[in-house]
């Protein structure tokens, strides 16, 4: 397999009362009462996702972009230094993940999509 190096981003959003952070390059997320058990969830799925792609020879599952309407979250919402995405799955050879990028979408930043 090829050596990746992958940027993320994230987007934080509530959802049900809880807050969900969303992994765009991933599309996975994870939830909790704070955006910092948002991310640790988020974490553990992606570790999977790439331990598991790795294991397989399986480099398409590490491709699977969040929907458009996500995307125009991010990009609608505001940066946020909130919190900090811990991937135990940064020594894992092919994947080289880049540092972080967050921003917190909330129900004000919805008119920004509808125009």
């Amino acid at each position: 397999m090829k050596t990746f190096r992958i940027p993320l981003r994230v987007v934080f959003y509530r959802e049900d009362g809880d807050w969900v952070a969303h992994c765009l390059e991933f599309d996975l997320c994870g939830n909790g009462t704070s955006k910092q058990e948002a991310l640790s969830s988020l974490s553990e799925a992606i570790e999977v996702q790439v331990k598991e792609s790795v294991r397989h020879n399986n480099p398409r599952n590490l491709f699977s972009p969040a929907s458009s309407e996500v995307q125009e979250m991010f990009f609608a919402g505001k940066h946020s230094v909130e919190g900090h995405l811990e991937l135990r799955v940064e020594q894992v050879d092919p994947v080289i993940f880049e540092a972080a990028e967050y921003r917190e979408y909330s129900e004000t930043d919805r008119g920004l999509l509808t125009n």
